[in-house]
Parts: C-alpha cells; sequence; structure tokens
C-alpha cells in the first residue's frame, strides 16, 4: 500500500509516492507558470495547479510502476494567502493574486484601521500578503471579478476541488488569511463583514487531518488511480512542512530557507506576542497552533549578489567565501530588498552594504549577504524564544540548506546546533503524505515520526563573541537608515 503526497508551491508542483514506511518510491517536480507584468504585481491562474498536478502525477505513474495503482490514500499541501474566486459553476472568474503581489497595501492599513481587535484575532497584523487585504482589493478594482464571487478557495483547496468535488479548506490555511480567529479556529466575522462575504462564500473548515472527500471516479480513471480513496483536507505549505519533519509538538521547530525564510516554532495554546510582531497561526493539525518568524528575503538575497557581480558559478563562489576563513565579514548587510515582515512589517524596507571600501571584492559581498540573511533570522529566534522556549537541535530545509558554509555560519550566528533531515527536499510534499496516511485511519504518532538526520551542524564557538559583536551592529542599522530607505523605495 502507498501514499500520495501533493505540493502546490508558487514556482513549482511536486508529487511524491512512500509507501507504509515512507519509504520515498517516486518523485516528480513540475514548473509553474507565474505571471507578474509589473512590480508588485503576482498573479496566477488556479486551472495551472491542476495542470501541474495532472503532469506530475504522470511522470510518478511512469517512474513508480504497479506500486502507484496501490494508493490508499491523497494529502495536500499548497502556497498560503493565494486566493482563488470562483463563481457558481466553480470556475475561476479572476487570476488569483498570489502571496507576493503587493497591490492590497492601503487596504491593509484600512482593515488595521478599521476593524477592532483584528491583528490579535487572526494572529498578524493586516498586510497586503494575506488574503483579506487581496479581497478588499479586487472588490475596489475588479468590481465584476468579486460580484461575481460565490466561493473562496486556497491553492491546495481547487485541487481539492478538482479531485473529489468537496468545497473546504483546512485551520492553517484559513489561518493565513486574516478571515480567520486564531483561538477559536472559526472565521472571524467582522473581517469577513467588513469586506461584504456572504457566510456561504468561505468553506467548510476542518482539521488537515480529516478525510475531506474521496476521489471521483472519472477524476480516478483519468489519473490512473483507484476511484474512492481519501483525500486529506491538506494544509498550508508552513505548516505541512512541519508535518514532513515530525514537528507537532510545543518547543519543536525548523527553519526554511529558500527564496525567503520561515523560523518555526509549535504551541499547543494560542499566545501571540503582545506586539504582534510574529505571524500566530493554527497548525494544520487539531490542538496546535506555531509561531512563525517571516522574512521576505532568504536565499533570494544569494542569487542577487551572486548575478550582481556576474558570479555564474554560485558554489564555486560559495567554496572561495569558505576557503577565504571563518569570522564575520568588514560588511554589514541589510537584506531587505523586497521589504521586510519580521520584526519590521514595512514594505518599503530597502536593501543596503555598510561599510564598502575600494578592496571590497564579490566573496567580501557574499559572505556578508550571508551573514545579513542569518543575522534576520536570529531576530526571528529572539522574538520566538521569548514566547515559547526553542528545544533540540532545528532542522534546516530549503535551497538554502544546501550550502555547508551558510549551514556554519547561520549555526554560529543562532548559537544553536542545526540539523539537515534526510529527504529534506521533500519535506512538505511528504507531509501531505502523512496527512493522507491519517485521512486513511493511522494515528498521528505512527504517521508522523521524527525525521532522519543527514548532518548535524554545529556552532564555531570561537567565532560566536565575533558575530554577537557584529548582530550588535546589524541591529542599530535598520533604525539608522529606515527613513532614507523608505524615501529611496518611493522614489523621493
Amino acid at each position: 500500500m502507498t501514499y500520495l503526497g501533493l505540493d502546490i508551491g508558487t514556482t513549482a508542483t511536486k508529487a511524491i509516492l512512500v509507501d507504509d514506511r515512507q519509504s520515498v518510491l517516486a518523485a516528480a517536480t513540475v514548473a509553474s507558470r507565474i505571471d507578474q507584468p509589473a512590480p508588485g504585481l503576482s498573479e496566477q491562474d488556479p486551472d495551472t495547479w491542476i495542470a501541474g498536478v495532472r503532469l506530475a502525477l504522470a511522470r510518478l505513474r511512469d517512474e513508480a510502476g504497479p506500486a502507484y495503482a496501490t494508493v490508499r490514500a491523497i494529502g495536500l499541501s499548497g502556497h498560503m494567502h493565494s486566493v482563488a474566486l470562483l463563481d457558481a459553476g466553480l470556475r475561476p472568474v479572476r487570476p488569483a493574486l498570489l502571496w507576493n503581489d503587493t497591490r492590497g497595501q492601503a487596504q491593509a492599513q484600512r482593515l488595521l484601521q478599521d476593524v477592532p481587535d483584528i491583528s490579535r484575532a487572526t494572529g498578524v497584523r493586516p498586510m497586503a500578503s494575506f488574503s483579506a487585504a487581496k479581497l478588499l482589493w479586487i472588490r475596489e478594482n475588479d468590481p465584476a471579478a468579486f460580484a461575481a464571487t460565490r466561493h473562496v478557495l486556497w491553492a491546495k483547496d481547487y485541487v481539492r476541488l478538482w479531485l473529489t468535488g468537496a468545497l473546504a479548506t483546512d485551520m492553517s490555511d484559513a489561518a493565513g488569511s486574516q478571515l480567520f480567529d486564531q483561538q477559536n479556529r472559526t472565521w472571524f466575522a467582522p473581517v469577513r463583514d467588513y469586506l461584504g462575504l456572504g457566510p456561504a462564500i468561505l468553506p467548510e473548515l476542518r482539521d488537515g487531518t480529516d478525510c475531506a472527500g474521496r476521489l471521483r471516479t472519472a477524476t480516478a480513471r483519468d489519473l490512473g488511480l483507484p476511484p474512492g480513496i481519501a483525500v486529506a483536507t491538506g494544509g498550508g505549505d508552513t505548516p505541512v512542512g512541519a508535518v514532513g519533519l515530525g514537528r507537532v509538538d510545543a518547543g519543536q521547530s525548523y527553519i526554511s530557507l529558500g527564496t525567503g525564510a520561515v523560523y518555526v516554532t509549535v504551541q499547543d495554546t494560542y499566545a501571540p506576542d503582545e506586539a504582534v510582531r510574529l505571524h500566530t497561526f493554527a497548525h494544520c493539525v487539531p490542538r496546535r497552533w506555531y509561531q512563525m518568524a517571516a522574512m521576505l528575503n532568504g536565499a533570494s538575497c544569494l542569487a542577487w549578489v551572486a548575478a550582481l557581480c556576474r558570479e555564474s558559478d554560485l558554489p564555486a563562489l560559495l567554496r572561495r567565501v569558505e576557503a577565504r576563513g571563518p569570522g564575520p565579514s568588514r560588511i554589514l548587510f541589510q537584506p531587505y530588498l523586497r521589504g521586510e515582515r519580521t520584526p519590521h512589517d514595512d514594505a518599503l524596507a530597502r536593501g543596503a552594504f555598510i561599510g564598502l571600501d575600494a578592496s571590497c571584492d564579490a566573496v567580501d559581498l557574499a559572505r556578508a549577504v550571508l551573514e545579513g540573511v542569518a543575522f534576520s533570522l536570529r531576530q526571528g529566534q529572539d522574538l520566538l524564544a521569548c514566547q515559547q522556549a526553542i528545544s533540540g537541535p532545528v532542522p534546516l530545509i530549503g535551497g538554502g540548506a544546501r550550502s555547508p558554509e551558510w549551514a556554519r555560519i547561520m549555526a554560529t550566528v543562532l548559537g544553536r546546533d542545526l540539523v539537515i533531515p534526510r529527504n529534506a527536499e521533500h519535506a512538505c510534499a511528504l507531509g501531505a503524505a502523512r496527512l493522507g496516511m491519517v485521512a486513511d485511519g493511522w494515528t498521528m504518532a505512527d504517521a508522523m515520526p521524527a525525521f532522519e538526520i543527514a548532518q548535524a551542524i554545529a556552532p564555531d564557538h570561537e567565532a560566536i563573541p565575533l558575530y554577537d559583536a557584529q548582530y550588535a551592529q546589524f541591529e542599530r542599522l535598520y533604525p539608522a537608515i529606515r527613513s532614507i530607505g523608505q524615501g529611496t523605495a518611493a522614489g523621493l
């Protein structure tokens, strides 16, 4: 018997087939098209998500052979905040606004001003990234599409609708919408009413481990899968990644370093930080929440500086950084190339190098970028540790985890042991498969074991005091240049 995990990401759809011991039997990845016609605009046709799943499953079927036909259940993971608006015929009325579409900044500010207690109830300050601001923007700028809307879903929910015909979402995707009462795990009526959404427009809420529907016969025939198998509700990619790592108990954490970066810690109660600088969201598993430091600028900063310095061989650049020896760079880098969420909530924040001189080269700049992203993660860790003790070594996943030098820098800056999990690249898809296993009757304890460690990274204890001193300078940087960066971003 086998289980299927589907991860509908922003830039790619991944599918994974595992057996009942969670050994990976086959995996497939299909790139997704994003439409970004102008700065701040980022859209995707919801049917792209289904097309990606179709192609990924066709490849998986070819690779897996007979094991593909023994699937018992399907689980889902999806990128968060990106809303699909459907008409009465369950067809999209317009492209989905993705999480990185920033057109709703003014609408987010109005939500903050007009809806009392919105930050405390929804676990985060209103931002353009979240679904509520996007829906308000659509209501005001595409009124015909808004008027035609009869249902609102998120990425993995639209795929599940195609698979099962069921309209539903899970607590974690709802949690990232700013339409959700985190503590009571239900829709937050003040925001829903402010947006003018009728109660029937928002879907039924379920736990991510629930069986939300059964695979339709026609769809099963099309995909070569058994009809009637369970399809789990699934969850947003961040908490489902936590499930894939077995991070479902209070104090367990992980770091994902991709285009952006997140530092996640699980909670067993809803306990937002007083200043709401962290995101505090419902988990996709029952009776759990998680806090997240969300940074918009992660491995994308390294790709940017490599392109800036015309360094086409990124691994070679990283080897030169390592060869120059340990210790902090003489340059500070503020990594806010796309604004920042945690800890500043400042869409107009901008990046900066401080300490440049005529002798600086690509290696100096690259090391400063690695350290600047690590310092940003430390700011998140400082906030998280004030809320919940972080237990044990912290797993590191994402593209940034492939660089041993960057991992060592992060471990030293954070003052914490890090570990690279085996099959880390499949964390979200594996988490989705695990949700499918629970929907098929497995207990959470049996379906969500701890991950296997592929590599352990210890801090350089001799360098910790040096990085502590550099971090103190980094913390002074944003307040010192904030107004300059905002003025530059605003074209002043």
